[in-house]
Parts: structure tokens; C-alpha cells; sequence
């Protein structure tokens, strides 16, 4: 389940960062390329990290949904949108929260690091 309210949050905010800033772009670029290490690596690891949740590998799958999960909470943040409720509507323009801006280039710095590891991992 939540893995599919993952792949549901990040293709609206990729249908809804198409027309965006730089920061937004590499945001949505960072989100896209994060979700996809990580589901490689759960489809690669998965009997294993069933057999074994406690292997480093699987630690780092779970380490990479953290970090997914809190950028896509900073990109609502820097959007002005709801984290609890994101917008219904597709087409939702983000609104920039400047002061959010230094959260979300943490947020898709720590994301692009678990990337590459987790791209090492498969």
C-alpha cells in the first residue's frame, strides 16, 4: 500500500512540476530517479529481505523510502501544498514557499546521495 501511494505522489508531482523552476525540476527529476532505484532494488531484493530484513542492502531500501518519502514531503512544503491532503487536481501549480527552498535542496541532495547508493546496490 505504501508503496503505491508512493508511485501515485510522485506521478502527480511529476504531472503537476511539468511547466517549473529549476529547483522544482531537479526535484521531480531526483523524485522519478529515487522511485526507480528503489523499486529495482526491491524487485531484485525481495525474497531475500523477506528472508532477511536485517541484511545492509535491505536497510538501504528502507533508508531510500525515507529519504523518497521526505522529499516529497519538502516539494508539497516548497509548493505551498498540504502534506496531509495533497492537491486533487492534477494540474496543481506549485506556488513556491521560498523560505521551504532550503529544505528542498537538502531534501533532493539526500535523495540524489541514496540514489547512487542504492543504484550500487543492483
Amino acid at each position: 500500500m505504501h508503496k503505491l501511494i508512493a508511485v501515485l505522489t510522485i506521478a502527480f508531482l511529476t504531472v503537476s512540476l511539468v511547466a517549473c523552476s529549476p529547483v522544482e525540476a531537479k526535484a521531480r527529476d531526483t523524485a522519478a530517479a529515487l522511485g526507480g532505484s528503489i523499486t529495482a532494488a526491491q524487485a531484485k531484493y525481495k525474497d531475500s529481505c523477506t528472508a532477511n530484513p536485517a541484511q545492509s542492502v535491505c536497510q538501504l531500501i528502507n533508508k531510500g523510502v525515507s529519504g523518497e518519502n521526505a522529499l516529497i514531503t519538502a516539494i508539497e512544503t516548497y509548493c505551498g501544498w498540504s502534506t496531509a491532503s495533497p492537491p486533487a487536481d492534477m494540474s496543481a501549480k506549485c506556488v513556491p514557499v521560498k523560505s521551504a527552498e532550503a529544505a528542498l535542496t537538502a531534501a533532493v541532495a539526500n535523495a540524489a546521495q541514496l540514489t547512487l547508493e542504492i543504484k550500487g546496490a543492483i
